[in-house]
């Protein structure tokens, strides 16, 4: 359905210059929905505070208001009074306003978070109880936020992806996007890497050598051998990615449609190597990605793939099935569906 343009703001707390997926995800919507004709605001610098945030939003005329929502986006501990207060005003003087959940709340799995997942559970439902509308990417947490919670993807921001992408040469190793990423599972990576045997062990991209060597968690997997490209530009990620004979994307949590840099991967075509975990979305285990079940199947199946040739039709299949269930043009446009009902938004 295209609907009639008309005004949106995003909160999207360091836009435009914080890295990290969600203020990429912001730039994708608001090029996607001001090529749509609407007029995008985003309010990213917290320091103005709610108050003066709303007079920015009645500037603009702002009709519908997202809400970038992960927890540690508006505070170092996760936990702020803004995007209430935001809400609670924008609700107030009829804006209609969809909270986007990235994340909700850490889990309870650590000393500091037992205290802090309460705390934040309550802020985020604080939030929610305002808004009109929820939208999460993670069906599984559906039911801890509301019944009427829409599921939508963020599929890859990396921007367009060129599918004519020569992907010859291949790389000479098995490739690792974004080493950073939270929940990825090295200790896996690692042991594949050898069952696989190439050399170098593994290229990463997204990071050099001594960024790697020195993180808090991924240096003690740092083999010396590793080809790591540094920070490239997104054209030039995705023709490596197109040329990966291999993706390994172990996440703790399994495939959820949060995950942008495997996604990424996906969009040129890559042959990857995933798993399941306790998020994991079922829809994707009938799908172009190879999923492993545990480590030891996740070391034999990397293995097993590396030593077998893909048929070339294989990456058109898989580029044919991203199109059809994640490209960003059309996730962003079932956003919209989401946030600009074809009614009247209704007092709450």
């Amino acid at each position: 359905m295209t609907h009639p343009a008309t005004s949106i703001a995003i909160l999207s707390p360091g836009f435009p210059d914080s890295a990290g997926g969600v203020t990429a995800h912001t730039h994708r919507l608001v090029h996607n929905w001001s090529d749509g004709g609407h007029e995008v605001t985003v309010i990213g610098n917290l320091s103005e505070g709610p108050k003066s945030a709303m007079e920015r939003l009645r500037e603009a005329g702002a009709k519908f208001l997202l809400v970038q929502y992960v927890p540690f986006l508006y505070g170092r501990r996760g936990l702020s009074r803004f995007p209430e207060r935001l809400v609670r005003r924008a609700s107030g003087a009829g804006i209609r306003v969809t909270t986007f959940v990235h994340e909700p709340w850490v889990p309870p799995t650590r000393l500091p978070w037992v205290v802090l997942s309460p705390l934040q559970r309550r802020q985020l439902k604080g939030i929610l109880a305002i808004a009109h509308a929820v939208v999460t990417p993670v069906p599984r947490w559906k039911v801890q936020l509301r019944d009427d919670t829409e599921i939508v993807y963020v599929g890859s921001t990396m921007g367009d992806s060129d599918t004519a992408t020569a992907a010859e040469p291949q790389l000479p190793a098995p490739v690792v996007f974004s080493p950073f990423a939270a929940g990825l599972q090295w200790e896996w990576i690692v042991e594949a890497s050898k069952a696989i045997g190439a050399q170098p062990s593994l290229t990463v991209i997204g990071a050099d050598a001594n960024q790697v060597r020195l993180h808090h968690s991924v240096g003690k997997w740092f083999q010396v051998d590793w080809e790591c490209t540094g920070h490239l530009p997104a054209t030039e990620v995705l023709a490596r990615l197109a040329r990966a004979r291999l993706v390994l994307a172990p996440f703790d949590d399994g495939v959820t449609g949060r995950r942008t840099s495997l996604f990424a991967a996906a969009s040129v075509g890559a042959r990857i190597l995933c798993s399941t975990g306790h998020l994991h979305d079922g829809s994707f285990t009938s799908s172009a990605l190879h999923i492993a079940t545990s480590r030891e199947d996740f070391i034999d199946k990397a293995a097993r793939l590396w030593s077998t040739a893909a048929d070339p039709g294989e990456r058109f299949e898989r580029l044919a099935w991203y199109k059809e269930v994640l490209d960003p043009v059309r996730l962003d446009a079932k956003l919209l569906e989401v946030m600009l009902p074809p009614y009247p938004p209704l007092p709450r």
